[in-house]
């Protein structure tokens, strides 16, 4: 074990897949390998947690500079949803538009990148959460065709319901248009094995023994997520009582300070808001706007990561915002954001920050967008700023040096 890589944070271990390399074990290998193949649909079903999203984008990374790739996540409410976040996706700006107009915008989107030789490919993910008027647009963009030949081509994931509206009669798909693949939650074996490729990543191979990793995955319910939500807390405990491994008594103390946060989660659930736990961030918003129009107004939690790579919470495609661009952290007294060494700043009411405490009506600005912050004053109970000793836990990188010119554009 490299002594630096103890100090890492849990969190960075154990984090969710983004555009690194993924947990790729038999059933994920059997799945790539029939996502692989040539169809007009290709669907993904499977239990909750078990790694469809994350194999979903690895296939959208490894289609060739001859495709392009349009994520649209559920859930969706209608139609022009469904078009408007296609658009965006595509860098198209459909705000003022309408649904019909949207329509036409992608149909001519469409035909122009078939004119010049490229695969249109629609990712959807979380599609069971699409309502009708919404899915019924999925339906549409099925059948749609260009000189008689499919325009677009669509990976699917979802639970196993999502089978039967894909074989619905009147969509009209023969059985050759679709390959379905099922991934089923992993055996204890495969999180055993999910957990040590995690920390030899780090060259962390020792710092949980093999019983705790036992425990942890037979307590997981069969769930990459829940392995990776206890597997931080083992890390956090193991730095909070100094100690060299994980062993099974760290491990059924994570376990046991998990269930009783879940439990605390599910006892706010029915409080007023006056009454809100001590432990839990007050509730606070964005509204977001471009160009004097409101996009959308999208709610904070303990951390919201920011940024134009789909791999965020708030995803805002724009050349002048980094992939990850700021983090917003909710703690009980309040929230704060931090700038994620992005290349064009973070300005908060107009002046440049790297980490500021947020207050209602505060205004941010990254690129083009305008994020007008909404927390009710009296939800606040003080400075949501960590100590200097827990702030200085993370290495910051080196920023770069300031430019005069008022935006640069990131490749």
């Amino acid at each position: 074990m490299a002594e630096a890589g103890f100090f890492l944070s849990p969190a960075r271990v154990f984090a969710r897949p983004t555009a690194d390399p993924i947990w790729l074990g038999p059933a994920q290998r059997a799945a790539l390998s029939q996502l692989s193949r040539e169809a007009r649909i290709r669907l993904l079903v499977g239990t909750p947690s078990s790694g469809k999203s994350t194999l979903l984008n690895h296939v959208a990374r490894q289609l060739g500079s001859d495709s392009v790739v349009l994520h649209c996540r559920g859930p969706k409410e209608d139609a022009a949803a469904v078009l408007a976040q296609l658009l965006v996706a595509a860098d198209l700006a459909p705000w003022e538009l309408s649904e019909v107009e949207r329509r036409n915008l992608f149909t001519v989107f469409v035909q122009q990148r078939r004119a010049q030789g490229k695969r249109v490919v629609l990712i959807v993910d979380d599609a069971h959460v699409y309502k009708p008027a919404a899915w019924e647009e999925l339906e549409r963009l099925l059948v749609y065709k260009i000189d008689r030949l499919p325009a677009v081509e669509i990976l699917i994931a979802g639970p196993q319901s999502l089978t039967q509206l894909i074989d619905s009669p009147r969509n009209g798909l023969n059985p050759t248009d679709v390959t379905a693949h099922r991934l089923d939650a992993p055996t204890t074996h495969d999180l055993v094995k999910y957990i040590e490729w995690r920390l030899a990543r780090f060259e962390m191979s020792n710092v949980i023994t093999p019983v705790a990793c036992q425990m942890i995955a037979k307590l997981s319910g069969g769930r990459y997520a829940a392995v990776d939500l206890l597997s931080q807390m083992a890390l956090l405990l193991l730095r909070r009582l100094n100690l060299e491994r994980v062993d099974a008594r760290v491990a059924r103390q994570a376990i046991a300070a998990l269930a009783a946060r879940q439990s605390a989660k599910i006892e706010a659930t029915d409080q007023l808001k006056w009454e809100q736990p001590l432990d839990t961030p007050p509730q606070a918003h964005l509204l977001i706007s471009r160009d004097g129009r409101t996009l959308t107004r999208v709610a904070l939690g303990q951390r919201t990561l920011l940024g134009r790579s789909e791999h965020n919470d708030v995803r805002l495609p724009s050349p002048y915002l980094s992939r990850h661009h700021c983090v917003f952290v909710g703690t009980p007294e309040g929230y704060y954001v931090v700038d994620l060494n992005s290349a064009n700043g973070l300005l908060l009411n107009g002046r440049q920050v790297e980490r500021a405490v947020l207050c209602d009506q505060d205004v941010l600005t990254v690129g083009p967008f305008r994020m007008k912050v909404q927390i009710p004053e009296w939800l606040a109970r003080g400075s949501p700023l960590p100590g200097a000793e827990s702030l200085s836990e993370t290495a910051l990188m080196p920023r770069q040096p300031e430019i005069p010119a008022a935006i640069r554009v990131i490749k």
